[in-house]
């Protein structure tokens, strides 16, 4: 532990460098990706100087780049307090006292794991951003984590014993796996084929005459051909969705102590975080027809902070049973009621009149054009699609959507295909607002918006008495109650 902290300002370890070069090819590639693609396609052809020099200039970059990265970026870590220089023309200094960090965590990826490093991040009340990450040998990094976590839990004289919540075995795994959504695996291959062909549309010169000809070949193909091919889609999207959620849950844990939760997860990708309570804003738990079978759910937490620290702390937990699912929510609040004395759903008018400016009328603008200008007709029927699909969509949502209250708490029920809960105790709210339109003016209805730092609920449609209610009760809340969630 000694040999983490120093009197004098040094860079991180030069094993560092490797993985400091990998950040920035991965960052040339998300940004150039189509370029390296065209000159891998010409890569059988005549090779002029242009290209020649640009072999050479590009690892130069690389190397020029990572090693600016590398020699100007320099730390210092006492005690009391951690401290980082970086820039090369515009310098910068960052000096974090120790007390003052709320999250730390580490995390690990495959090529890290190479050079036996992990990246520990900070960030502190405040901070719309982790505002500092450096490098150690793994064991350092983990060292150093429980050192921080120690003083604080000194400093607040508590006990810190922790208690597993949840944890998934493989089994979990594969329920998790393959009762996910699979549609929006579906979605993110498709958009993913479409961003690909689009991208190497200019790089063939006979990319027009070679899709003509495959998609020719597919309709020609027969209905058999036609439903092989969509069903091994399917699959391909079912495959994809357990690997993901392998890759992204393998190990995971979840568990508490007196400051707040810690979750470690990943399998190329290593992650162990801490969640303090200070941090969570509301709660939330969503899960499908299906994983509501089997008791199967995805706990998140909304936390406070900027996109960044949102990001790096936003988790879906999986909660393999209705008993871990009560002890997590008993975290937020200890005793949650059974029923509620005041609900409130939304009113009949909105899926009626969603539908209609956000279905129909649309598909109405399209159907003129196009029975006008398109001489085949046959395609027409899918014209209703879309209304219909969001008549059904608003149905659910309205049918299930129950906005519910007491004294300390809100509980709001949503969902469509799925369902989703969400928890909110009145001190987290920042604002709430009432907004209406014209229509909802004539009706006497009104859209309730509550504005926390960790995000922002809606409850649409609701009588506009009530949503003056709830906005008094929400002011007087916030102005009075000052108690801290621990």
């Amino acid at each position: 532990m000694n040999n983490i902290f120093q009197t004098e300002f040094r860079r991180q370890p030069i094993s560092a460098f490797g993985h400091i070069i990998f950040k920035t090819i991965v960052q040339l590639a998300k940004n150039f990706w189509p370029f390296f693609l065209y000159i891998i396609i010409k890569a059988d052809r005549e090779k002029d100087t242009g290209e020649d020099f640009i072999y050479l200039i590009l690892p130069g970059f690389v190397l020029f780049k990572s090693l600016l990265d590398y020699f100007f970026f320099r730390f210092k870590i006492t005690e009391d307090e951690v401290q980082v220089k970086s820039g090369i023309f515009s310098r910068k200094q960052i000096t974090l006292p120790l007390h003052k960090i709320q999250t730390v965590h580490i995390n690990q990826n495959w090529v890290q794991k190479i050079f036996n490093l992990s990246e520990l991040s900070f960030d502190s009340p405040g901070s719309t951003k982790e505002e500092i990450k450096i490098q150690f040998p793994k064991t350092d990094a983990e060292a150093l984590m429980e050192f921080i976590l120690q003083k604080k839990k000194s400093e607040e004289d508590v006990e810190n014993n922790d208690e597993i919540i949840s944890e998934l075995n493989f089994k979990d795994l594969l329920k998790l796996g393959f009762t996910a959504n699979h549609f929006e695996t579906l979605l993110i291959l498709i958009g993913l084929t479409f961003s690909f062909l689009n991208n190497i549309k200019g790089l063939m010169e006979d990319y027009e005459s070679l899709m003509e000809d495959s998609t020719n070949k597919f309709v020609e193909s027969g209905v058999f051909l036609i439903s092989m091919g969509l069903i091994a889609v399917l699959i391909i999207s079912i495959l994809v969705s357990l690997i993901r959620t392998i890759i992204a849950f393998l190990n995971f844990q979840i568990a508490k102590n007196t400051q707040g939760f810690t979750i470690n997860k990943g399998l190329i990708n290593n992650s162990q975080k801490v969640l303090p309570f200070k941090k969570i804003q509301f709660v939330s738990w969503k899960t499908n027809w299906l994983r509501k079978k089997i008791s199967m759910y995805l706990f998140e937490f909304h936390t406070i902070g900027g996109v960044e620290v949102k990001n790096n702390l936003k988790i879906n937990a999986p909660i393999t049973s209705e008993t871990a699912l009560n002890r997590l929510a008993s975290t937020y609040y200890t005793h949650l009621p059974i029923k509620f004395e005041n609900n409130l759903r939304i009113d009949k008018s909105y899926w009626i009149r969603k539908t209609l400016i956000n279905g129909v009328l649309p598909s109405l603008i399209l159907l003129f054009p196009l029975l006008y200008f398109v001489e085949e007709k046959h395609f027409l029927f899918l014209v209703p699609a879309l209304p219909l699909y969001l008549l059904l969509n608003y149905g659910l949502y309205r049918k299930k959507f129950l906005f519910s209250w007491t004294d300390e708490l809100i509980h709001i029920h949503t969902g469509v295909f799925g369902e989703k809960t969400s928890l909110l105790r009145w001190e987290k709210i920042q604002s709430v607002k009432i907004r209406q339109n014209l229509f909802q003016q004539s009706k006497t209805l009104a859209d309730l918006v509550i504005h926390t730092a960790g995000g922002t609920i809606i409850a649409p449609y609701i009588p506009l008495e009530a949503a003056r209610e709830l906005q008094n009760i929400a002011l007087y809340k916030v102005e009075t109650n000052r108690t801290n969630w621990h």
